[in-house]
């Protein structure tokens, strides 16, 4: 039986197809080989109170129309990350990647309740005109690079009403790569005065990229919300395959590229210093934003 609105069979297309769901026990059994195969540990970071302070009158001052309960976590989030993986770099710059850490969050977790806003962004930006949500005003005067990860935020949104092509297997990564928040953090990990010139490093931001947007944990969170939006699930559709199945391979490919990073940084202690605590410093195990906690995984 086809699809009414498109000519693909109804088992392999992502938009008629019922939302598959992985079982908890799956999820667990997944994430902690995911963990192994990194030989995680904790970073034991502490908290930055001096930042937290700055981060919530920087998001209070925004006034939009949504819980003081998200706002909490959103502040605890963009610190989080903060603390955890950049604790390398100077004040001025941690405030810079937690402001734009915690606008990214807003974005990713609220979009869809304006979208209007999103669907908006640039152009307003490109034309220097006023963002009506003050979420995106801040967001727009942080950062230009922003302009890729909301353009592709607003596709994203809208493939609820698209179907995935089989055998449209590089589309998931295309999204991916575009509409996820982690490729900018990669480039926040070297600020300008760390080197005077970036040939010594540039090699590896590809490959950091893609352990960055690989080892996102926020799968389960979005399992547990019903969404079928994601990478897993949109590659899922593209390669005629399960959920699990494309879980277990991703991490296969995530571990893989760790190892090529540990290889290419081998010889330069400085690169090391910086990729190792990056690569261990799974702060989605310390937030409550990714509800970790829930399948016992703890920070």
């Amino acid at each position: 039986m086809a699809c009414p609105t498109c000519p693909c069979p109804t088992a392999t297309c992502f938009l008629f197809r019922p939302a598959r769901l992985l079982p908890r026990a799956v999820l667990q059994a997944t994430i902690s080989d995911f963990l192994q195969s990194c030989n995680y540990t904790s970073p034991k970071t502490s908290n930055n109170n001096h930042l937290r302070r700055w981060l919530t009158e920087q998001v209070s001052s925004w006034s939009v129309a949504v819980s003081p309960k998200f706002l909490s976590k959103t502040i605890d989030a963009g610190c989080t990350y903060v603390e955890t993986v950049f604790a390398h770099v100077p004040l001025e710059n941690l405030r810079y990647i937690a402001l734009y850490t915690a606008c990214m969050f807003y974005a990713d977790d609220l979009g869809e309740e304006d979208p209007s806003a999103v669907a908006n962004f640039t152009q307003r930006f490109v034309c220097g005109e006023h963002q009506p949500n003050a979420v995106f005003e801040c967001l727009a005067g942080l950062l230009r690079r922003t302009l890729d990860a909301l353009a592709a935020n607003r596709v994203e949104s809208m493939m609820r009403t698209v179907p995935v092509k089989p055998f449209a297997t590089r589309f998931p990564w295309y999204l991916r790569l575009r509409a996820g928040i982690g490729a900018p953090f990669t480039h926040f990990m070297f600020a300008n005065n760390w080197r005077r010139t970036p040939e010594s490093y540039i090699q590896i931001l590809p490959e950091m990229d893609h352990w960055t947007l690989g080892a996102n944990l926020s799968f389960y969170k979005e399992e547990l919300a019903g969404e079928t939006q994601n990478y897993v699930h949109i590659r899922s559709a593209a390669d005629q395959t399960s959920p699990e199945v494309v879980l277990r391979r991703l991490i296969e490919e995530v571990a893989d590229t760790a190892r090529r990073v540990d290889m290419i940084v081998a010889d330069d202690a400085e690169l090391s210093n910086i990729w190792i605590p990056y690569q261990k410093a799974k702060f989605h195990l310390k937030t409550p934003r990714y509800r970790l906690a829930e399948l016992g995984f703890a920070p």
